[in-house]
């Protein structure tokens, strides 16, 4: 082979070379049109769009929900690596009658990603009931009203509630209807047969063209045979104010009785008393917060002494159905100068 020859062929080996890398170059991330969807019944729809992936193998898949979070996804497909537009489409089920979805078309190749623009369709039919899980009322040793609210949107509703020791309830309520309507509508159902100072789980269930809908799960403790004991520790600072106005802050907590659920022990109010000798100085009412705590500041107003004197503070929980009154220690303050 002579010189000549062995010159061509590097060359043309130099060309073959950067060739397949002069197309990857050439490569972006795909184009994408999300489409109108078809075929829209009360619980699927078809979803359309176009996909270039100009030039590198790109994948792709369609998301849909009832907001633009979206929330479920197809799974992924194969769009090819042309770089000519080609249609899509993908059937998605399980949708609820009478609502609004979201839905847009997402792909990615080598060279990015790129996500279609939000579109919407409405399936067909009525919507699910709406329904709210409400709170308890009536509550006795083994006995319990619950409320909750349906919502009918138009069609008849039947509704019931589930209740049990946990959120897996296993007791439920015979069903009650609400006539066809718009607009919300309150109910309730009387349960017995409960166990005293128990808490229970529960739950509002409403139905109609066989679409069910679920309230959120809520608590309610059932009154005890024997209110429980709590300790009350209360703390009060400064320990010594020297000029008027004398400020002072009272803190403190319910401790005990872990077996009830805080909505049942954390509930009630608070008296703090300041007192001088017997004369009251101040005096408040504090609600305990669902965290079992409390707080409250108080001002001295009506203390004026010529000298530092000793004020008692006085700290009394009133319970409530499930917990017996408790006392904090008595705890004294200082207010005044030498």
């Amino acid at each position: 082979m002579n010189s000549k020859a062995k010159m061509l062929l590097v060359g043309l080996a130099a060309v073959i070379a950067v060739f397949p890398a002069s197309l990857a170059w050439g490569a972006s991330s795909p184009t994408l049109a999300t489409g109108a969807a078809s075929s829209v019944s009360s619980s699927s729809a078809l979803l359309h769009a176009t996909i270039n992936p100009n030039g590198a193998a790109t994948h792709y898949r369609f998301e849909w929900g009832l907001t633009t979070s979206y929330g479920s996804s197809s799974p992924l497909r194969y769009a090819g690596n042309g770089s000519a537009a080609g249609a899509a489409k993908e059937r998605v089920g399980g949708l609820l009658p009478g609502t609004v979805y979201h839905y847009r078309v997402v792909a990615s190749n080598v060279s990015g990603a790129a996500s279609g623009t939000d579109r919407a369709f409405k399936t067909t039919g009525h919507p699910p009931p709406g329904v709210v899980t409400g709170a308890p009322t009536q509550i006795g040793l083994r006995y319990a009203t619950l409320t909750g609210v349906v919502d009918p949107n138009g069609e008849a509703t039947t509704y019931k509630f589930q209740y049990g020791l946990t959120s897996a309830y296993g007791s439920e309520t015979f069903g009650a209807s609400v006539t066809p309507g718009h607009g919300s509508v309150q109910v309730s159902q009387p349960i017995d047969g409960l166990s005293p100072g128990t808490a229970f789980h529960y739950r509002i269930v409403a139905l109609h063209g066989g679409v069910i809908s679920y309230g959120s799960d809520a608590t309610f403790v059932t009154l005890p045979l024997r209110k429980r004991i709590v300790h009350l520790r209360a703390r009060t600072s400064p320990r010594r104010a020297v000029s008027r106005p004398y400020v002072f802050t009272t803190t403190g907590r319910l401790k005990g009785a872990k077996s009830l659920l805080e909505s049942a022990r954390c509930t009630g109010s608070v008296s703090v008393a300041f007192l001088r000798h017997r004369r009251l100085v101040a005096a408040r009412l504090v609600p305990v917060q669902p965290n079992c705590t409390f707080a409250t500041q108080m001002i001295l107003r009506r203390l004026k002494p010529r000298r530092r004197v000793g004020v008692r503070v006085m700290v009394r929980f009133h319970g409530n159905p499930y917990v017996a009154p408790a006392r904090a220690r008595r705890a004294w303050v200082l207010a005044g100068r030498r």
